[in-house]
């Protein structure tokens, strides 16, 4: 069941730093309808949120944070005490920054694994060229999100 409920969320990589934080409801109203074709983010947390749940995230690669506000969609109890946790954005741009933010942090993941695994350093450019050619075809579209 639960890769019923993550299938169609871009699954953050845990190597790159979230934080994860409640969201005020008039800071964000969560909309289900208009949510059920947004994308959605898949990732780790320490704390167990009801659905529907407002939550920000906050994501660092620069010296400049992205920060993104949205609603849980479901949320799973992992062996190791975490939780993994889907998380909808309602607003179509919003949508649109994470989809971009998430290809941003899976290359510096890609960036990364290369230089561990062959001693290969790449630049952020190189990296993102040779993930774009392996990869971007398979990352999950705006209109590929299923809302459970």
């Amino acid at each position: 069941m639960a890769s019923d409920l993550t299938q169609g969320y871009i699954r953050h990589p845990s190597e790159i730093p979230t934080q994860i934080s409640l969201c005020s409801r008039s800071a964000f109203s969560h909309n289900t309808e208009s949510s059920s074709g947004n994308i959605g983010v898949s990732l780790y947390t320490d704390h167990f949120y009801a659905i529907g749940t407002a939550l920000e995230i906050r994501i660092r690669l620069t010296e400049t944070d992205f920060i993104a506000s949205g609603h849980v969609a479901w949320c799973i109890p992992e062996r190791d005490g975490r939780f993994r946790t889907g998380l909808v954005f309602d607003d179509p741009d919003t949508a649109y920054a994470v989809r971009m933010i998430e290809q941003v942090c899976h290359i510096e993941q890609y960036r990364k694994e290369v230089e561990q695994r062959e001693g290969r350093h790449l630049s952020q450019e190189d990296a993102a060229s040779e993930w774009i050619l392996r990869y971007a075809k398979d990352f999950p579209t705006l209109d590929s999100h299923t809302h459970p």
